[in-house]
């Protein structure tokens, strides 16, 4: 049977660039699995131009919503009449959607940071936990939020400038301290959790500078970097035996909630779309 075009849904994500994004692989994927009729493409979208397309897009009927990637997102939140607590702490928007006739900014990353970290372990053994963040931009200001909702004792920011750290954690309180650059090692001592939210060890970027040394045996290492899929930090942790916890996790998870605000219905909880994924990272290396 010939499916009517006119009910076609339609979804995108933009960014500047967007020809590396994963995230039309992804929900065409399980676009596909549920024969859900609609497609999801990717749209390169200058900065000058945001507000413009935005309208554009929405302006179709056949149109559900938008992904947000760099450097979008804090764009995408001004551009939103209503948004949801997560995108006003992170003062960024990855998600915008109608709700009620207005158009509803969110912040997917971070839930998408969230919840492999409570797939991994039960969510009682964060609780008062001390955990590392390396990074001090939206990456990190995102798995911060994030870390904040697992209720642990303490959440340390380092980064390689220490003055944007500083100025990040002081932004959160008590809970939050940043610690410089040249004692990063020194944080890792009692940690539960370290968090790479930076771009070190990203394909093209600089190296990440750090030791694992003093890690104790029970922590877990999660890098949001997913190019290459196994960072030289991943590496190390699992050579020292430690749990182990990639970029890719994230971006599955955070594409989740978007994929229900789009299509009205939750994507396949199965390992499928992650073997997709995995096979065009191979064939892309």
């Amino acid at each position: 049977m010939i499916k009517n075009k006119k009910q076609l849904k339609k979804a995108c994500v933009v960014g500047d660039p967007i020809a590396h994004s994963l995230s039309p692989l992804l929900h065409n994927t399980w676009i596909k699995t549920l024969a859900i009729n609609a497609v999801y493409e990717s749209k390169h979208v200058k900065s000058d131009m945001f507000f413009q397309s935005t309208k554009d897009l929405f302006a179709n009927s056949d149109f559900v919503g938008m992904n947000i990637t760099l450097p979008h997102k804090g764009a995408a939140l001004k551009r939103a009449d209503i948004a949801s607590e997560e995108a006003q702490l992170a003062g960024a928007a990855n998600l915008l959607v109608r709700k009620g006739g207005q158009l509803y900014a969110d912040n997917t990353d971070i839930a998408g940071f969230c919840s492999p970290l409570l797939e991994s372990r039960r969510p009682a053994e964060w609780k008062n936990k001390k955990i590392v963040i390396i990074g001090a931009g939206g990456a990190a200001r995102a798995a911060l939020i994030g870390a904040l909702k697992l209720n642990p004792g303490a959440i340390i920011l380092v980064n390689r400038t220490d003055e944007r750290a500083k100025t990040l954690a002081d932004q959160f309180g008590h809970q939050v301290k940043a610690v410089s650059w040249s004692k990063r090692e020194d944080a890792l001592l009692n940690v539960a959790l370290l968090v790479n939210a930076s771009a070190a060890g990203m394909r093209g970027a600089d190296p990440l500078d750090i030791s694992l040394r003093r890690l104790e045996t029970d922590a877990l290492v999660y890098d949001l970097i997913y190019t290459p899929l196994k960072t030289n930090l991943l590496l190390e942790a699992e050579r020292k035996g430690l749990l182990v916890l990639g970029g890719l996790d994230m971006l599955i998870a955070q594409a989740r909630p978007s994929f229900e605000a789009f299509f009205g219905r939750p994507p396949p909880r199965d390992n499928a779309v992650k073997r997709v994924l995995l096979k065009a990272l191979g064939e892309n290396a």
